[in-house]
């Protein structure tokens, strides 16, 4: 028996192996939590009311989830989970978002993208990393075997303010340095813009060379701190230089993280940052196999991007997950307006939700490279100032989609059954 989960290739498959050295593949849901009480048409007192009384009804609830997760076929606890099935040995992974009190270079939706050369990078990482493992049920956590792994952040933006991302097809985004630009956008003294001018600096031995390289007129690396649009009569110069520095961002993103990771956690998997499609331009990719365990992805989307996925994983040589997906049936399910994903995968009705993720999952089982799938979420979302859709296998009154949990229960039973098949 070894004492935590492994990831590891055999015969061409990738697998995690459990602390009981059996070969896992993770299917998960994500969002077992009591976000309910907290929308504006669901009052606490009536899940207190339920579930029998103040003191008595989280745990009774949190039991009663548990036992529906497994009911409905999954292994795994996603992220968003409620601290307070750490320590019961369920396979789980945890989201720490590692960047969440840092200053941001974009803030389009969501977690936007950190100044990792900022001291407060480094700060909100040793934060977070405290907030989980240091306080209220962090020992816990430590001890639970049943931890498949960490997430360093959710969906940070690699491709930039202005930058092309997608859901199952990279277009231009590939090689894309648009998250560059945000950082040049910054005022002289932003820890960024003077981190770009440090590299320039030592590319180029001299204010001449670099002119004489890029074709511009400049008299000094510091009038380059001071504007955000560059002349370049060779363009491709000035973008190499771009690229450069774009590694050079997820270089400082990934040692700091995974560093973090190791003095909080040595013995668990780094999961990675759970990104966006095929939106990541592929030098990060580069950069972070020499961090990262498994790559992890989120799509929106009815398919996979089976070349795109194969391409990178031969380019990593790391196995991936797919850590967020959703079918949404919309207006049948009483949401007349679907707010961020969900606008991209809506079908007629939760026949056709179960038929959707029965061809999702079990596309990604039978990709030798994929180690698990994660479903979002556990519940619909109603939030008139955030998330709205039919995301949930449970409703916003706390009850499940009876006929699309038992399609979705009879594809995992599937799904486990091609990997077993292929794995034993």
């Amino acid at each position: 028996m070894s004492q935590f989960y492994k990831v590891e290739q055999s015969n061409g498959r990738w697998m995690f192996i459990s602390p009981h050295n059996k070969p896992f593949y993770s299917v998960g849901v994500n969002g077992v939590h009591n976000q309910i009480v907290d929308q504006t048409h669901w009052l606490k007192t009536d899940l207190v009311h339920k579930y029998g009384g103040n003191r008595e009804w989280f745990p009774k609830w949190a039991t009663e989830k548990l036992s529906q997760v497994e009911q409905f076929g999954f292994n795994t606890l996603g992220a968003w989970h409620e601290p307070y099935y750490w320590g019961n040995g369920t396979p789980k992974t945890i989201e720490i978002r590692m960047s969440r009190f840092a200053p941001k270079v974009n803030t389009d939706w969501g977690t936007g993208f950190p100044d990792v050369f900022d001291p407060k990078f480094h700060a909100s990482v040793e934060r977070a990393c405290i907030d989980c493992f240091m306080s209220g049920r962090g020992e816990a956590l430590l001890n639970d075997l049943g931890v498949i792994g960490y997430y360093t952040d959710n969906e940070i933006h690699w491709w930039g303010h202005g930058g092309k991302w997608g859901n199952n097809d990279p277009g231009n985004g590939a090689n894309d340095t648009s998250l560059v630009d945000d950082y040049l956008e910054q005022p002289a003294g932003g820890h960024g813009k003077l981190a770009w001018i440090e590299m320039l600096r030592k590319h180029h031995s001299s204010i001449e060379v670099l002119n004489e390289t890029w074709g511009a007129e400049y008299t000094d690396f510091e009038d380059l701190a001071h504007i955000a649009v560059y002349r370049a009569d060779y363009p491709e110069a000035l973008e190499a230089d771009k690229m450069a520095f774009l590694r050079r961002i997820a270089e400082v993103y990934y040692q700091t993280t995974s560093a973090a990771l190791k003095r909080y956690d040595p013995t668990r998997l780094n999961l990675g940052d759970r990104m966006v499609g095929t939106s990541t331009p592929e030098v990060v990719f580069d950069v972070m196999k020499d961090y990262v365990d498994v790559i992890t992805l989120n799509f929106y989307s009815f398919n996979l991007p089976e070349r795109w996925m194969s391409y990178i994983h031969e380019r990593t040589g790391l196995p991936m997950m797919i850590t967020e997906f959703s079918f949404c049936a919309g207006a049948e399910a009483g949401f007349l307006v679907n707010t961020n994903g969900a606008r991209n995968v809506l079908v007629r009705n939760q026949s056709r939700r179960g038929e959707t993720y029965r061809a999702f999952v079990e596309e990604a089982a039978r990709m030798p490279f994929v180690v698990g799938t994660h479903w979002f979420a556990m519940y619909d979302y109603g939030n008139p100032q955030g998330l709205i859709g039919n995301y949930g296998l449970l409703d916003l009154a706390n009850e499940p989609y009876g006929g699309f949990a038992e399609l979705v229960r009879q594809s995992n039973e599937e799904v486990l059954r091609i990997r077993n098949l292929q794995e034993l």
